[in-house]
């Protein structure tokens, strides 16, 4: 279990737009996450202010379906964050400049700097330990163009996947541009 001094409650906007709440299950494994110090995340898309998908995935979940992914998809993607942005850095000066402010830390775009606010679609992604959230690079937001510049880094077995993720978790195929990550 990993320690953290930077951790506030869950937001709001992190909150199940279906039941108003905070998320108390994974949607892969349906553990309960607000207990027994699970570790979580929690991805939110939005297409003009609106929720299009919402998960809360237990970090063991996450780990396995991240394993499912292709060698090369893994590679770009982690050569295209850390081409982008440095989140340890980030992390630091978020806390000197802002401290607890969420808000501030997903204002804007992590990779291209766009504002949110004036993004049509983006994703918010929190990193949660039972009922708190732990600023530790998290949280952040990706806006539309970053969703596209990843899906194109990604090979045919990783789409498959992530399409078949998004199949059993929200019974849809996700609309080119949408990435679950």
């Amino acid at each position: 279990m990993d320690y953290f001094n930077e951790y506030i409650p869950i937001p709001k906007i992190f909150w199940s737009v279906e039941t108003d709440k905070a998320f108390e299950k994974c949607s892969i494994c349906d553990c309960n996450i607000l207990e027994n110090e699970t570790n979580y995340v929690i991805e939110k898309a939005f297409n003009k202010g609106e929720v299009i998908f919402e998960y809360a995935m237990c970090l063991d979940c996450q780990k396995k379906l991240y394993n499912e992914l292709s060698d090369t998809s893994k590679k770009l993607i982690s050569h295209y964050f850390d081409e982008h942005v440095d989140l340890n850095k980030r992390q630091s000066e978020l806390l000197n400049d802002v401290n607890l402010d969420y808000e501030k830390w997903m204002s804007n775009c992590i990779i291209k700097g766009d504002r949110i606010n004036k993004s049509e679609e983006y994703q918010i992604y929190g990193y949660f330990i039972d009922n708190d959230m732990i600023l530790n690079g998290f949280p952040y937001a990706l806006c539309g163009a970053v969703a596209d510049d990843i899906t194109n880094l990604l090979s045919s077995k990783t789409l498959g996947i992530l399409n078949d993720f998004s199949d059993k978790v929200f019974g849809l195929d996700l609309p080119k541009g949408l990435l679950v990550i």
